[in-house]
């Protein structure tokens, strides 16, 4: 017998193999041979389904041409089931029946034959009636379910999109079914609801800068570009409204894709990042005392841009409603598990009954100055939009005459 690593003679020369290396061995050898075992179980398994999926496929075979047949007919989902079982039923009732009235009436008398054939006959033709009544009411129970889904459908219009299906209480696909439909019909009425408000918004907003330019431009057209004060005014106001026009339609484009926003994670230095926002705001705006605050380290894994963005969009809100020589603080700062990012200003503030409608769209605090800044009323309503779709939440503390303080919290 050929002996195992530990039964080999110590021969003079050869290395004898360490415990560790015996156990290695042992262990790999019977690795393989629960492999080799799963190999062949996967192997049986794979011919017991194909020889069922062969023998399904013989047993359908005869049929085929039935179902074909009924197909081509125009009738409806519960009578083509009927059909269908009707008839599968009746032949192999019909085909039992003679084989059993054939091997009875060889051990039967010639008189009792016709007596046996027509009590199977019989027997037969009222058990085909009896299995089409159940085929038939059974057919109808189970279909009901479709038929309503189906004419649930046929209400929902493109008029009217908040109709949704009735659930069915059946437990099983149907329900399942009726699930994903009405999911479907919401993010439907959710993008026709996004694309007819972008064009209220769209249509309400432009119509001021339009129609500055418009009139400047038949000023200019009849009598104003003689007059060089005339000439500038108009210059001036058609480049500030197209320039208005341009940041509305920018803002305006991204609440259209709100609800698809998708989020780009990366990891990056938060604190970092803030701090290159506060350093460009400082050599852009010299008129207002800018400075940061921040923990070191702040590492986070979410969309930057889109951090970046609301930052930003919360900046320009405070540099716009705070005088010159004001000051605007930017904090990040680590508390617990949350990251709060705040922008807080020394600026005209906001009064009690406009903070709850500051997220609104096209909502001004200061309608008269607001145009005027370049403002739009969106950059809230997108703030909080980027808010929820990084997975946190934007709160407001105000006070008029003495500032805001926007606080940005992700958890």
């Amino acid at each position: 017998m050929q002996p195992t690593i530990d039964e080999q003679p110590n021969t003079p020369g050869l290395p004898v193999a360490p415990p560790e290396k015996k156990e290695a061995v042992d262990k790999t050898l019977k690795e393989l041979e629960a492999e080799k075992k799963a190999a062949e179980e996967t192997k049986k398994n794979r011919g017991i389904r194909k020889f069922f999926r062969g023998l399904g496929h013989a047993v359908a075979t005869p049929f085929r041409p039935i179902q074909k047949i009924f197909a081509k007919l125009r009738l409806p989902l519960t009578a083509k089931m009927l059909l269908n079982f009707s008839v599968i039923f009746t032949l192999v009732l019909v085909g039992y029946t003679v084989f059993m009235v054939v091997s009875v009436s060889t051990y039967i008398e010639p008189e009792d034959r016709s007596y046996l054939i027509a009590t199977s006959a019989i027997i037969v033709s009222l058990a085909i009636i009896i299995f089409t009544a159940l085929t038939g009411v059974i057919s109808s129970l189970v279909l009901d379910p479709i038929r309503r889904i189906g004419d649930g459908i046929e209400k929902i219009t493109a008029e009217d999109l908040s109709k949704r299906l009735e659930p069915v209480d059946t437990q099983d696909e149907l329900m399942k079914l009726t699930g994903l439909i009405n999911g479907m019909l919401e993010n439907i009425e959710a993008t026709f609801t996004r694309q007819e408000n972008f064009i209220a918004d769209a249509s309400h907003e432009l119509k001021t800068p339009i129609s500055v330019i418009s009139g400047y431009a038949n000023m200019l057209k009849r009598w104003g570009a003689k007059d060089e004060q005339i000439l500038d005014e108009a210059i001036e106001a058609i480049a500030r409204e197209s320039e208005n026009m341009q940041r509305l339609m920018d803002q305006l484009l991204i609440l259209a894709r709100v609800g698809e926003l998708s989020m780009n994670v990366t990891r990056f230095d938060a604190d970092e990042a803030l701090r290159e926002i506060a350093d460009g705001y400082k050599l852009v705006h010299k008129t207002h005392r800018i400075c940061y605050k921040g923990d070191e380290g702040v590492i986070l894994e979410t969309d930057k841009s889109l951090l970046i963005e609301l930052v930003r969009i919360l900046t320009d809100n405070a540099v716009k409603y705070t005088p010159e020589n004001g000051e605007i603080t930017m904090e990040c700062r680590l508390k617990g598990d949350a990251l709060k990012i705040s922008i807080e200003d020394t600026g005209m503030g906001i009064s009690p009954e406009d903070l709850p409608h500051i997220y609104d769209r096209f909502f001004r605090c200061d309608k008269a100055r607001g145009r005027e800044k370049g403002g739009t009323g969106l950059g809230l309503t997108i703030a909080r939009s980027i808010a929820d779709t990084l997975g946190g939440e934007i709160d407001v503390k105000s006070a008029l005459g003495k500032g805001t303080k926007f606080t940005f919290t992700l958890y």
